[in-house]
């Protein structure tokens, strides 16, 4: 009786004292799920756009604006947050300004870029940018002039 009774009490006891580190803790906490607010703002995304493209192409591109302003109709913002359950914060804001019907100007925050698992697929991913940019662009166009008959 006495060798069961300090059996669970011993495990009661590495219990709680494993609780005070992190990792083994997060094991005995209340599920947090991972709340994702506002428009993804993708890097490669971010990349594509230009100034010069219209409102139509920015559109097709990044989606729908998350705030409009009605003082600034020219300005659209691309908000993103993502709060984890554990772990830090992330946010990312891309700010479109439009002269006309055309980018005129492109802030953002500093967006990390994607991961990339070695050099050569770096390197591999690099000379395929270089050389299918004509195609892609064509691509892009083709796309959305799709969409603007869709639209119609």
């Amino acid at each position: 009786m006495l060798k069961i009774f300090s059996s669970i009490l011993m495990f009661l006891l590495i219990i709680t004292l494993s609780s005070c580190s992190s990792e083994i803790g997060r094991l005995f906490t209340v599920y947090k799920i991972d709340v994702q607010q506002g428009n993804a703002v993708e890097p490669e995304k971010v990349r594509q756009l230009e100034i010069g493209m219209t409102k139509n192409q920015v559109e097709f591109l990044m989606g729908t604006p998350l705030v409009t302003d009605v003082f600034h109709p020219d300005r659209w913002d691309y908000i993103y947050y993502l709060i984890p359950d554990y772990g830090e914060r992330e946010r990312r804001h891309v700010a479109v300004f439009f002269e006309g019907n055309l980018v005129a100007k492109i802030e953002e925050d500093d967006i990390p870029p994607p991961a990339i698992a070695t050099e050569e697929d770096a390197k591999a991913i690099e000379d395929e940018d270089k050389q299918d940019v004509g195609d892609h662009q064509d691509l892009l166009i083709e796309d959305q002039e799709e969409y603007e008959l869709e639209t119609l």
